[in-house]
């Protein structure tokens, strides 16, 4: 499937219908509220969570593309970590500042959230955004650009501070677009493996 980003996310057309796709969303395909559409600006719009996936799911950002197979995608040169596959998402391990713990990675988060943001050392606000969850209500979060690391390779990501997004938050934080605009992935969320290059 070809995405566009929109507000950060990938949309996708499935099946005739215009959808982002969120993979901290249990389920297949449903209709969003009406402040989500308004949000992205698309009339009609739907999510589509980890049940439209198969087994296996290539995320490429680069190239636009995910693509979903019941059988392996290969990934040359790419390297296997475990993945923790929860009810509520995907987790594996990173370090965000420095701080070494699980982390839900989410295509649906057009920004990430974590509850490290009020202790020391500061990082500066770069930029006052829009974000919007499935309640369908916006808010603006004052994001700030923090280092993080996976596997041996840094990047950094946009992030809020989880006591600034009014809907629920895992405690282990959710690290969202950057970290899929940063590696290519293929998922096996049957075998709980992540294979990744760095982008």
């Amino acid at each position: 499937m070809q995405f566009k980003l929109i507000k950060r996310v990938p949309v996708v057309e499935i099946d005739g219908k215009t959808c982002f796709m969120d993979t901290g969303f249990p389920r297949a395909i449903e209709p969003v509220l009406p402040g989500v559409q308004e949000l992205f600006g698309i009339p009609g719009l739907h999510v589509a969570g980890v049940g439209s996936l198969k087994r296996y799911t290539k995320f490429d950002y680069p190239n636009n593309e995910i693509i979903t197979s019941d059988e392996p995608i290969p990934l040359e040169g790419g390297t296997d970590v475990r993945l923790e596959v929860r009810d509520s998402g995907w987790v594996v391990k990173m370090d965000v500042r420095g701080i070494h713990t699980r982390r839900y990675i989410d295509t649906g988060a057009a920004y990430s959230y974590v509850n490290y943001l009020d202790q020391p050392p500061h990082f500066p606000i770069v930029d006052v955004v829009e974000d919007c969850g499935f309640s369908g209500e916006p808010w603006t979060v004052p994001v700030r650009r923090l280092p993080c690391e996976f596997m041996g390779y840094p990047f950094e990501i946009l992030c809020g501070d989880v006591k600034d997004n009014p809907e629920y938050v895992p405690p282990e934080g959710v690290i969202g677009y950057d970290f899929f605009a940063n590696f290519t992935l293929v998922v096996d969320r049957v075998g709980g493996k992540l294979t990744f290059v760095k982008n």
